[in-house]
């Protein structure tokens, strides 16, 4: 989550920090808790098939030895002998039907070295080679020692069977070891339930990072509306106090001027004019500028709107402004441009960014660029209007310069961009700053045309 930058931190009351921090621990521990709860759950759902695959294991392990205990006892009390061929061919039918009545794979009997006795099914004896066997000779060891064992699982491609061992004996003592293979289908329900569960893990946690982005992005939007509104407040107190304060200063103000009129005019001869009292009317002209900002600055702009030239408006006002050493260039290809506007409030806006152009070069040698055209934008029509000047630039400081009090002016009041940014979003516009690759400043107006 972002955090508020250190200018809008230090708006913030203590209380304010508190409830901050404490939203963001609310949102860490719903997303920690989320987390936690998520993880439970597919790892309980992991648990549960892995056990449900044991035991369908085991159900199937305890059926193939009961299966395989039964056969050898029916074998031993059917089969005199072995070699004997006609009871071989009643054995096989025996195993046959013992493979289709409990769904067996294979049913057949090895000797002891391994190689195949008889298969309950003809046409296979010879054609399949049971590689497993070898795999499971531990288990045939064992139960050739008289104990039915079940082998481990085996996979062939995609199927997956168990085989079950037991010896057999006949009436002349000859030993042969049966052995049952029956397929575990429900493996592969297993690996499909375990597919899904893998891939709602994969989609909770994707679904549980786009919830903590959205999170995290909603408490950050939060905590700028909620900055922007204290910013808000306090501007607004500030301008309540400015106004305040300016209407308590006019009226002395005015005092102070009339009486050093009547001063100069009873002590200072005129031949020879006292340059103290041109200090004083500095002075006082100064905080009378003073005053008018905070006033302008504490006032919503009242607008007389009728149809204006900008053409004519700037062109005229570039006329009248003059400044030593430095170049006026117009760019506008423009005959006329109408605008729904304020003309006086939008030429007060136009000649302060031209006097802060002129400051900024520091009455040095420079030129200051005012451009004008036409464009349209997302439908809409709309003048684009530029100040550019050679001066030192912003200096890192574009995105502070319309905030209210702030100068780099030993004698400004750090109003002047506040009161022009105001009186362009008044008219439906924008106003930025930013340093172009030539270096200089540039101020960019955007303004809405309406026809006319």
């Amino acid at each position: 989550m972002k955090n508020p930058s250190p200018q809008n931190r230090t708006l913030l009351s203590p209380e304010q920090r508190r409830v901050l921090r404490r939203r963001k621990q609310i949102v860490a521990a719903v997303m920690i808790a989320t987390f936690l709860l998520l993880f439970l759950y597919n790892l309980g759902s992991w648990l549960f098939l892995k056990e449900m695959g044991r035991e369908l294991e085991q159900s199937l392990d305890q059926r193939l030895l009961a299966t395989a205990r039964l056969t050898t006892a029916l074998i031993e009390r059917s089969v005199a002998d072995f070699s004997d061929a006609q009871d071989a061919g009643l054995l096989r039918l025996s195993l046959n039907r013992i493979r289709l009545g409990n769904d067996l794979e294979a049913v057949y009997l090895v000797d002891a070295e391994g190689r195949l006795f008889l298969d309950a099914r003809h046409d296979l004896q010879s054609r399949i080679e049971r590689r497993y066997l070898r795999e499971d000779s531990t288990v045939i060891r064992t139960a050739w020692r008289g104990d039915a064992q079940v082998s481990r699982l085996h996979r062939v491609v995609d199927d997956h069977f168990k085989n079950a061992y037991a010896p057999v004996n006949d009436l002349y003592g000859a030993t042969l070891l049966l052995v049952l293979e029956a397929n575990a289908d429900f493996l592969h329900v297993m690996d499909k339930f375990h597919r899904g569960l893998y891939l709602g893990v994969l989609i909770t946690f994707l679904l549980l990072g786009v919830l903590g982005v959205f999170l995290a992005l909603a408490t950050a939007q939060f905590v700028r509306t909620e900055t922007r509104l204290f910013q808000t407040q306090r501007l607004a107190w500030l301008g309540q106090m400015s106004a305040t304060v300016a209407h308590e200063l006019r009226n002395p103000l005015a005092i102070i001027k009339s009486t050093t009129d009547v001063l100069r005019e009873k002590y200072v001869p005129r031949d020879r004019p006292e340059e103290f009292f041109d200090y004083i009317d500095d002075e006082i002209h100064r905080l009378n500028t003073l005053v008018n900002d905070f006033l302008a600055f504490s006032r919503e702009p009242v607008l007389r709107l009728a149809h204006h030239d900008l053409v004519d408006l700037l062109r005229t006002l570039l006329q009248a402004f003059t400044a030593d050493g430095v170049r006026m260039e117009w760019v506008c290809a423009l005959q006329t441009l109408l605008l729904r506007c304020d003309a006086d409030k939008l030429q007060q806006v136009f000649l302060n960014l031209l006097v802060n152009a002129q400051q900024a070069l520091a009455g040095r040698e420079g030129v200051i660029t005012v451009t004008l055209q036409r464009e349209r934008s997302r439908g809409q029509e709309r003048a684009w209007i530029t100040f550019h000047d050679t001066g030192p630039g912003l200096m890192g400081q574009g995105n502070e310069i319309f905030e209210p009090f702030f100068t780099t002016k030993s004698s400004g009041t750090g109003l002047g961009l506040a009161v022009s940014r105001q009186i362009i979003e008044s008219h439906g516009g924008t106003i930025a700053a930013s340093e172009p690759p030539g270096g200089g400043t540039l101020l960019t107006i955007y303004l809405p045309l309406t026809a006319g």
